[in-house]
């Protein structure tokens, strides 16, 4: 004999059917939608790339039920994720008026151009992968007002300049900007990292400056993230090579009690050839 369902799980059931109703029958914000049609053309996408003409069951393209000013709910844009699409345009500045924009993941497309100022306006902002392309420029000095970043990848582009926007990022986790055309030095920002877990500034000849002293007293963290990697700088790391190489033929290598057997572990600690590391996250 089958079992019926109780009231309880009957009602459960309508509500979420009106709910899955409700979210159909929803419209995008018009402002998104707008903004996503010159973000769509600027990227490449083309009518007949894009298969549906509603963005929000465009593939790649994530939205949210938000009520409006007007006290009725729409759909608002929070995630666009574009990887290895080919993509051959550029960011628009339209990227901006996303307001719920929670990631926006571009890696491994052959995007070109600067990264737009008017990406800061993107408050929400948790995700910002941008690895793997062709972006160039310096980057927007007040990037650090987006204090939800987790996760902030801009390597493997030609971005230039200084590292100024590195202010202020309480909730990053994963900072990579690899491979780039970064100069200057390391902000002194060991206050402002306290959740990255892993950075990597490889690639880049910036790292200036001695390594800040950390008193005992200061902190009961680690010095240093679980993770990170360092610019290396390859000519000493060529000559080192070839003078290991060269000292393997003549002699052993030096027992456990000598002092040379611990260079390498304070190299991997933050002492770099040619360079040092100014900048302790995690403290």
């Amino acid at each position: 004999m089958a079992v019926l369902p109780n009231k309880h799980d009957l009602s459960i059931l309508i509500l979420l059917s009106l709910l899955l109703l409700t979210d159909a029958r929803l419209n995008l914000d018009h402002s998104d939608f707008k903004a996503f049609s010159t973000i769509q053309k600027d990227l490449g996408i083309s009518g007949q790339r894009s298969s549906s003409s509603t963005p929000c069951n465009t593939p790649g393209v994530f939205c949210e039920r938000r009520l409006s000013p007007n006290s009725t709910f729409v759909l608002k844009i929070t995630r666009i994720i574009f990887k290895s699409q080919r993509l051959t345009g550029l960011l628009s500045p339209a990227i901006g008026r996303l307001s719920e924009l929670k990631e926006l993941s571009l890696t491994s497309n052959q995007l070109v151009d600067q990264l737009p100022a008017q990406i800061v306006n993107c408050k929400k902002l948790e995700i910002l992968e941008l690895g793997n392309n062709e972006f160039s420029g310096e980057v927007p000095s007040e990037l650090s007002s987006l204090v939800r970043l987790r996760v902030l990848d801009l390597s493997s582009n030609e971005f230039s300049g200084n590292l100024s926007f590195l202010k202020h990022f309480p909730n990053l986790e994963n900072l990579s900007l690899a491979n780039n055309l970064f100069t200057g030095k390391v902000p002194k920002s060991r206050r402002s990292f306290r959740n990255l877990q892993f950075f990597d500034f490889s690639g880049n000849s910036f790292l200036e400056g001695p390594v800040p002293v950390i008193s005992k007293g200061e902190s009961s963290r680690p010095q240093y993230p679980n993770r990170y990697i360092l610019k290396e700088n390859l000519t000493s790391t060529r000559s080192r090579n070839t003078s290991q190489s060269r000292s393997s033929n003549l002699a052993p290598a030096p027992g456990p009690s000598s002092p040379a057997a611990h260079k390498p572990k304070r190299r991997a600690q933050g002492s770099l050839p040619g360079g040092s590391l100014d900048f302790l996250p995690g403290l």
